[in-house]
């Protein structure tokens, strides 16, 4: 019988990179503008940017950008934030239109919570991006908890934190993060059920950790033009790119598949009628 469900949350409730990488590109377009310098040479310059500080969600990468260095050379980090805010503000309006929910979300959640199943989320985006979207898109009421990994920046007043998040290191697809996740919410393996969207992270972890596991394929528009675009600013490095090689070629050698797979949210609540015999 599932007690809890351990859901990832980037292209798993939401497209992630169907509004992020739109929103990001917007806000180079205006900022080439602003800087009367090419959208290509600042797309290298974030980069590079992001490979240092290690995430694209890092709030002041803009102000990290040699290009803006050379600009606003002698203006205090306030005076060059409003003179950029219209490249934040095209980021924001474009976010806003773009990040929803996949159809059928918050129905599933809010089924699992009428059969008093426990629902957690788990990211390895910071708490002030992961909460921040599930407070925004309406649906933190429906998570017992949800973990998160450490920011690497200090949180501004303005962004207060959540008793509902709770910090864990590691990344995917390290099984013991859910085996911590199934320890503080006091639930045994044979009873949870982890829902993700990548076969090499989510569904690899969950298969080690020795839990049900439900691929969340759902189809998106232009994916491999979006991941394209994300792998040009991507903080990821040789090690990360290595290290997905080797997940990829354990998933092949080990012969795993998914216990089930979904193309819409709300197949997983007949996935778990079926495993609780609801009737």
């Amino acid at each position: 019988m599932i007690k809890l469900v351990i859901t990832d949350l980037d292209d798993t409730l939401y497209s992630w990179i169907g509004f992020f990488i739109p929103a990001f590109y917007d806000m180079v377009s205006e900022l080439s503008v602003l800087l009367d310098t090419p959208q290509d040479i600042l797309i290298n310059e974030y980069h590079v940017v992001h490979q240092q500080v290690k995430s694209v969600e890092f709030p002041y990468a803009t102000l990290l950008l040699p290009s803006v260095k050379r600009k606003y050379n002698n203006l205090s980090q306030e005076s060059c934030m409003e003179l950029l805010n219209p490249a934040f503000h095209r980021f924001n309006s474009t976010r806003k239109k773009l990040l929803k929910l996949y159809p059928g979300v918050e129905d599933t959640l809010k089924f699992l919570v009428t059969k008093n199943i426990l629902v957690v989320g788990y990211t390895e985006s910071a708490e002030e991006n992961g909460f921040y979207r599930l407070k925004k898109l309406g649906i933190d009421e429906y998570f017992k908890d949800v973990f998160a990994s450490d920011s690497r920046y200090k949180r501004p007043d303005y962004i207060p934190t959540s008793p509902k998040t709770h910090i864990v290191k590691g990344k995917k697809p390290n099984p013991q993060l859910i085996e911590q996740i199934c320890s503080n919410e006091g639930i045994e393996r044979h009873n949870v059920l982890y829902l993700g969207d990548s076969l090499t992270k989510d569904i690899l972890m969950a298969k080690r950790a020795g839990v049900f596991s439900v691929w969340c394929n759902i189809p998106q528009d232009n994916i491999k033009d979006l991941y394209n675009q994300l792998v040009a600013i991507s903080h990821w490095s040789e090690e990360d790119f290595e290290q997905e090689k080797a997940n990829k070629l354990q998933w092949e050698r080990e012969k795993y598949i998914p216990d089930a797979t979904i193309q819409s949210f709300e197949e997983l609540q007949n996935i778990i009628v079926e495993l609780n015999n609801i009737c």
